[in-house]
């Protein structure tokens, strides 16, 4: 299946909160769409101080082989957004750009329904995993399990590639 790059970019933004690994994701999804898919990709993070608990943003491009990113600014209008952590869902800056087009993963144990409608989302399509449950059971990261659920919502991208880039 192919990404939707209807308006010439697939774009995709990581709201987190740093020590959850949303950076090191970013930089991965970048890393796989260009070397991996044959598609050009350009990534990069906003964060402050680099300590744990502080607001990290990462945001990645996918544009098709035969289109240059000639852009290197945050991501306004994502297809994707991933939340790495509950408590941000809801939030406006974290909601920004967020439309009925948008697919929305948040890491919680809550059910789709209940964060649709406690953090009001008008997300097209919301994608709930418990990272940090599967993470735990699975000796791994929440950043990890969440790559799978990029994947896996996205479409278009081949969990055999997040494999062989995190490896």
């Amino acid at each position: 299946m192919e990404a939707d790059f209807g308006k010439d970019y697939f774009e995709m933004r990581l709201e987190s909160i740093g020590g959850l690994g949303a950076n090191l994701s970013g930089k991965l999804l970048g890393e796989l769409g260009a070397l991996y898919m044959g598609l050009n990709a350009s990534s990069f993070a906003s964060y402050g101080s680099e300590k744990r608990g502080s607001p990290v943003k990462s945001f990645i491009r996918y544009a098709k082989p035969d289109k240059e990113i000639r852009i290197n600014c945050p991501v306004i209008s994502p297809d994707m957004v991933v939340i790495f952590h509950e408590r941000l869902a809801g939030k406006p800056l974290v909601m920004a750009g967020v439309s009925e087009k948008t697919k929305v993963i948040v890491n919680s144990g809550e059910s789709a329904g209940f964060i649709r409608d406690r953090f009001k989302m008008c997300a097209g399509e919301l994608f709930v995993v418990d990272a940090l449950k599967i993470a735990m059971e699975n000796k791994t990261r929440v950043n990890m399990v969440l790559l799978g659920a990029v994947a896996k919502a996205s479409g278009f991208i081949p969990l055999e590639y997040v494999e062989k880039v995190v490896s």
